[in-house]
C-alpha cells in the first residue's frame, strides 16, 4: 500500500438540504482539470435517506446512521442524496 500525502479538506460551511437526486460532493475549482477524489469522507443525515456512491446502486441510511469511509476504502468523487429536504453535513480529504 502507498503513503498519501492529502492536498486539503471540503466541507459544509453550515447544516445543508438535499433537493432530489443531489450531489453532494462539490465541483472542484475551475482551474483544476479532474474532480475531487477523497481518500477521506464522512456524511452526517438527520432523516432517513437512500444515497449513491460513485453510481453505485441506492444505499439505506437510517435518520442518524450516516456514512464515513477513509484511505483503505476507494475514493469518493460522487455522492448522491436521492430524497429532497434531507439535512445533512459533510467532510472530506482530498
Amino acid at each position: 500500500m502507498s503513503l498519501r500525502f492529502g492536498s486539503g479538506y471540503i466541507g459544509s460551511p453550515s447544516i445543508e438540504t438535499s433537493t432530489s437526486n443531489h450531489e453532494v460532493i462539490p465541483s472542484p475549482p475551475s482551474n483544476w482539470t479532474m474532480k475531487y477524489s477523497l481518500y477521506k469522507f464522512s456524511f452526517s443525515n438527520e432523516q432517513e435517506c437512500h444515497v449513491s456512491i460513485n453510481g453505485g446502486s441506492p444505499i439505506y441510511l437510517r435518520a442518524g446512521q450516516g456514512f464515513q469511509m477513509d484511505i483503505k476504502d476507494q475514493p469518493i468523487m460522487s455522492f448522491k442524496i436521492f430524497e429532497p429536504n434531507i439535512t445533512y453535513n459533510y467532510m472530506g480529504a482530498y
